[in-house]
């Protein structure tokens, strides 16, 4: 009866060893999960801080790039012209990609990203341009400047969430042009998403 008794205490050690176990490795997630979400909001928040006024040239010396502002890399600004053509760039598409596809010959763009703030591509033209898309939001949360030619970041609200826009073309495009391709792009993300 003793050999019994040890045997099941023994098990039941090694059980409660375990649990504890898993235990502390789910507390170690829950708060890594929850660093992370503190430091997406207090990001949301210095975005939403700046003003929305839109600026042509370089990024001020301080704070993030106001909403819907251009951080231009190296190409002339093009002149001053009307925000596109009127194409539909909904209406008649088949999905998300076309739409993305009509803005980018709407705006003439060699390009165009959207991703959340944190890098996740929510639609691209491209495959594989998740490293991409990684890249620059981690260039725009550090408040540098694209490193390729031709990209203009551009932030937007979609449903309460900031995203990024990267946009890339020839030639950098003037704010009003840049205004309408944020308002474009969310209401692309409005349709589909």
């Amino acid at each position: 009866m003793t050999a019994e008794f040890e045997s099941l205490a023994g098990m039941l050690l090694i059980l409660l060893s375990i649990t504890c176990i898993v235990q502390v490795i789910f507390v170690g997630l829950l708060l890594w999960y929850v660093r992370r979400m503190a430091e997406a909001l207090a990001g949301a928040r210095a975005g939403a801080a700046v003003a929305p006024a839109p600026v042509a040239g370089p990024a001020p010396a301080t704070g993030l790039p106001a909403k819907e502002e251009a951080v231009p890399a190296g190409p002339v600004p093009e002149s001053p012209a009307p925000a596109g053509p009127a194409v539909d760039i909904i209406g008649g598409s088949q999905d998300i990609q076309e739409s993305i596809r009509r803005l980018c010959g709407k705006y003439s763009l060699s390009d165009l990203i959207i991703t959340t703030l944190d890098g996740l591509v929510v639609v691209s033209l491209r495959p594989g341009s998740s490293e991409e898309a990684a890249r620059f939001s981690d260039l725009y949360r550090r408040k540098k400047r694209p490193d390729s030619p031709g990209v203009s970041f551009l932030e937007i609200i979609h449903r309460g969430e900031p995203m990024l826009v990267i946009a890339r073309s020839d030639r950098v495009p003037d704010p009003d042009r840049l205004k309408a391709i944020g308002e474009d792009a969310r209401k692309i993300l409005d349709w589909w998403l």
